[in-house]
């Protein structure tokens, strides 16, 4: 059996009058499955509904994760690990739905979601026994690979899969878009602070040395190819 890398479509987001982005309206939520030959690996679980200031602000419209992993025919009982790219509540917002899984996350981003109005706390609260925190191109399974991309937040981590034909780069939001992953730049307004546009940049510049065969984004369907 290959390893496959398989956007999982979770549903959208409405943009509130203070996202930067909010002229275009609503944005996509895309997650991530890794079908490898020693378990699953599910990068990002999307946002849930019943908070009521999420409700309000973003008007999420939510896919199951589960059901989207059935979907492609994916038992979720076989995911054996959550790599979280980051703790913004529209990307762990489902963790609790694979709870048998390791969640893998890096230390800065525990660090940095601990910060107020960062995220949901009770969404990103990883509890002891399911916390594994990342090094920097650790090897998670054989031929996955973290790579740590901070910019869009501090603790933010992206993940390279060498498949048959080349590395497949699951970006998460270490940028916004496809048009920005080429370009290697990331919009200022979409990383942490100012401070942190140049550590975005850099970011971007290691993803595209790895010379992905095919690259994913979180917030655009769209898929690079090299």
């Amino acid at each position: 059996m290959m390893t496959r890398v398989v956007p999982l479509a979770l549903g959208r987001v409405t943009l509130p009058p203070a996202h930067p982005r909010s002229s275009q309206g609503s944005c996509p939520i895309v997650c991530h499955a890794v079908d490898h030959p020693d378990g699953v690996i599910v990068v990002d679980t999307g946002p849930r509904m019943g908070h009521p200031v999420i409700d309000e602000l973003y008007a999420p419209e939510v896919g199951s994760i589960v059901e989207a992993l059935n979907g492609i025919s994916i038992d979720e009982r076989d995911v054996v690990a959550v790599v979280n790219s980051h703790l913004h509540f529209d990307h762990c917002g489902q963790n609790h739905l694979l709870p048998t899984a390791q969640v893998l996350v890096s230390a800065a981003e525990v660090e940095a979601a601990r910060e107020p109005l960062y995220t949901v706390p009770e969404w990103a609260a990883i509890t002891d026994d399911r916390r594994r925190l990342t090094t920097d191109g650790e090897e998670v399974a054989v031929g996955v690979r973290i790579i740590h991309t901070p910019g869009h937040t501090p603790g933010h981590q992206s993940v390279a899969v060498d498949g048959p034909d080349g590395v497949e780069l699951i970006v998460g939001q270490a940028c916004w878009s496809c048009t920005e992953f080429v370009s290697g730049e990331p919009a200022p307004s979409d990383v942490h602070g100012e401070e942190w546009l140049a550590t975005g940049r850099e970011s971007l510049r290691r993803l595209s040395a790895l010379r992905p065969v095919r690259a994913h984004f979180s917030h655009d369907p769209v898929i690079h190819r090299g």
